[in-house]
């Protein structure tokens, strides 16, 4: 998968989507006794009965995933009986899925000036808030679900990734402590807890915890969660890019200063004698690997140069904009290590741009990378670079991983490679700041 977005690391689904037209559904639409008269301007009978049939239509469609028809059934129950919380919440359901978080914002805030202790409600409000890039009040919101309920594990593990985001490392560890303490997803916690745990620069992580004292088992475990985890767990990095695919080139290349695809493909080398060759003289490969294609950035650079170009992502939606380019064979669904561990294909030519900042113990990946590639077939990725004196991979708090280059020799040593290459670059630049990394090119023995 490849970089692009990754600098916002406050993922939108860590927590429960708050909000939805289905959670909502409960909220029905109901006639209040001072509302039961045929004043002018009160809703009658009738209107209240019309909205209902509305909302609950406008639950349905959403639930089965037509949110065009969801909108429009929200909106006449709005027509019909103004102001209702329930419609606008749902309202802001709707518009967040179908990406107008602006709009979503706004049916939200309505929602909330009539009830300002609903739960749920705060948190979709720091959710959008997220999307519209203003992490402050987004802050502000999920303490405003803290205040009213600070046993919420998912506003926990928000309001830590925001502050980690903002360089406040002590406290987002205690942020992601007091997450798995109230039921937080255990896995993501942990992985965002190890990456801001005690190091250059940063804070130790405070034993006190602002919504209550752990007992000394759960602190013990939680002190040996700031082991860096091998990978980042699944479903993060799949959620993460699958709300980063609109937009994504352009925010990683326009905005980031991203490289990494077309340094890779300068590094490979333009003829082989083992390789079948284009009119031009150029080399080609007989079947290229693109690992974490996303959305296919590396296809386009690939294509000419290969008989045929497989993908894998986790993320449905980046496959559906490499699908687009029609550079790809076939593209796959799934992990990165399973594939080359399962997969019965052979390759001559395996490429990993900007994959491994996911994945911390890379043993596997050259494993099954050895496994399908012939001999003599190129192994040519990405890593960001560890910090002086990392042994092998460190978990930096951006939720990346950096490799030393010691360890991409062992392994590469270790899994039947030849190292032909190995220079430093910049890959990209996060908040201005370049962002220095390895290129390698591995040939299977």
């Amino acid at each position: 998968m490849s970089a692009q977005g990754a600098e916002r690391n406050g993922p939108l689904a860590a927590g429960a989507a708050a909000g939805t037209a289905a959670g909502a559904a409960a909220q029905s639409v109901t006639r209040g006794a001072a509302q039961s008269t045929s004043l002018p301007g009160v809703p009658s009978d009738a209107d209240f009965e019309a909205a209902r049939t509305a909302f609950t239509a406008g639950v349905q469609a959403f639930e089965a995933c037509d949110l065009s028809a969801a909108e429009a059934r929200f909106l006449e129950a709005l027509r019909l009986v103004p102001g209702r919380p329930s419609a606008l919440v749902n309202l802001a359901a709707v518009r967040h899925r179908l990406g107008r978080p602006a709009e979503a914002l706004a049916a939200l805030e309505q929602a909330l000036a009539a009830q300002r202790d609903d739960v749920p409600a705060w948190f979709h409000h720091g959710q959008l808030l997220q999307m519209l890039e203003r992490p402050g009040d987004a802050l502000r919101s999920y303490e405003r679900v803290l205040a009213l309920d600070t046993r919420h594990g998912a506003a926990w593990t928000q309001r830590g990734s925001l502050l980690k985001d903002m360089g406040r490392f002590a406290e987002a560890a205690e942020c992601f402590r007091q997450a798995l303490a109230h039921g937080g997803d255990a896995e993501l916690n942990r992985y965002f807890l190890a990456s801001v745990r005690p190091g250059p620069g940063r804070a130790p992580a405070p034993r006190a915890l602002a919504g209550g004292p752990l007992d000394a088992s759960m602190d013990a475990s939680l002190d040996a969660s700031l082991e860096a985890p091998p990978a980042a767990p699944r479903h993060y990095v799949e959620a993460l890019f699958d709300s980063y695919a609109e937009g994504f080139d352009e925010h990683l290349v326009g905005k980031l200063g991203y490289r990494t695809p077309w340094l890779i493909a300068e590094m490979l080398p333009g003829r082989s004698t083992e390789a079948q060759e284009s009119p031009s003289g150029a080399k080609r490969w007989r079947a290229a690997l693109d690992l974490g294609c996303g959305t296919g950035l590396m296809g386009p650079l690939l294509a000419p140069r290969c008989e045929a170009v497989d993908g894998i992502d986790l993320s449905t939606l980046m496959l559906g904009k490499a699908q687009a380019l029609g550079c790809y064979r076939r593209l796959v669904h799934g992990d990165v290590a399973e594939h080359l561990h399962g997969t019965t294909e052979r390759h001559d030519l395996v490429v990993a741009a900007d994959v491994f900042v996911y994945i911390g113990d890379l043993a596997a990946v050259f494993g099954g990378a050895a496994r399908v590639l012939d001999a003599g077939g190129l192994f040519a990725f990405s890593v960001e670079e560890a910090t002086a004196g990392v042994e092998r991979f460190e978990l930096r708090a951006s939720s990346r991983y950096a490799h030393s280059e010691a360890y991409v020799r062992q392994l590469a040593a270790s899994h039947g490679f030849e190292l032909r290459a190995l220079t430093r670059t910049t890959l990209r630049h996060d908040q201005r700041q370049p962002i220095g990394g390895l290129l390698a090119l591995l040939a299977r023995r």
